[in-house]
């Protein structure tokens, strides 16, 4: 059952064309990812489909129900979340503040969503860390908090910008085996936005390429990166090769 519609997605930016006519479902439970170079359009279209830009025209269907043009937390309310590539917690809250803040989606009150904020600190193994502040901890542990913050609105699709970007190999393995615990535990869809292509080839079951904001490939991981679009585009025949063998240990 497809959990995720997009049908022709257009997104403008005055003279500058951010998403050109983009179309593909993603299926429940699935783990896509969607990569390209710098520019590509691929936040743009996380935005798009998050309610966060309005489209210019083309149409988002979640869970059976077209959501073009509603607002982002209209969205969010409906089982659909998000972070971004930058975090940008309240100075003013703790950790686990900032996760009370996702759980106020759907808890009524304050000791409800402090219990569920407990239990997603707990979930991401980081309730030692919940009397902190987020700007105190180190990059690896906001990222933690931020997708804490998004799964603590309680998601049944969740969106995913460069969660890895800036983490050193221990701590993406660490983030990747995270990921893998949300949709194969809790039960959630994944979109991943990444640049670190070991994240991609050992967590997505299919991969979308983006460059100059259209689709250029579609498919399983390792046909991707033998796409001679996408080499060209983005990854380079050495890397290109780097990945395969990679992939084939």
């Amino acid at each position: 059952m497809d959990i995720l519609k997009v049908r022709n997605l257009n997104k403008n930016f005055g003279g500058l064309q951010a998403n050109r006519d983009i179309s593909f479902d993603v299926t429940e439970g699935e783990m896509l990812g969607i990569i390209g170079p710098n520019g590509a359009g691929k936040t743009t279209l996380f935005n798009c489909i998050a309610g966060v830009h309005p489209i210019d025209s083309g149409s988002v269907i979640f869970r059976g129900k077209e959501i073009t043009g509603f607002k982002s937390h209209s969205i969010a309310r409906l089982g659909l979340s998000r972070t971004f590539q930058v975090y940008l917690a309240s100075g003013d809250l703790t950790v686990k503040e900032n996760v009370m803040v996702g759980c106020f989606m759907k808890a009524r009150s304050r000791s409800v969503a402090a219990a569920g904020a407990d239990e997603v600190l707990r979930e991401f193994q980081i309730a030692h860390l919940s009397g902190h502040f987020v700007s105190e901890l180190p990059i690896a542990s906001q990222r933690r908090v931020a997708m804490a913050t998004a799964l603590a609105t309680g998601p049944k699709l969740l969106l995913l910008d460069e969660v890895a970007a800036g983490l050193n190999p221990n701590e993406v393995e660490e983030i990747t085996g995270l990921i893998r615990h949300i949709r194969a535990n809790l039960a959630v869809t994944v979109i991943l936005i990444e640049h670190v292509m070991e994240m991609i080839m050992n967590t997505c079951h299919r991969v979308i390429v983006l460059d100059y904001g259209k689709k250029i490939s579609e498919g399983d991981p390792r046909s991707v990166i033998k796409d001679p679009a996408v080499i060209k585009a983005y990854l380079g025949q050495r890397y290109a090769r780097q990945y395969l063998q990679q992939a084939s240990k």
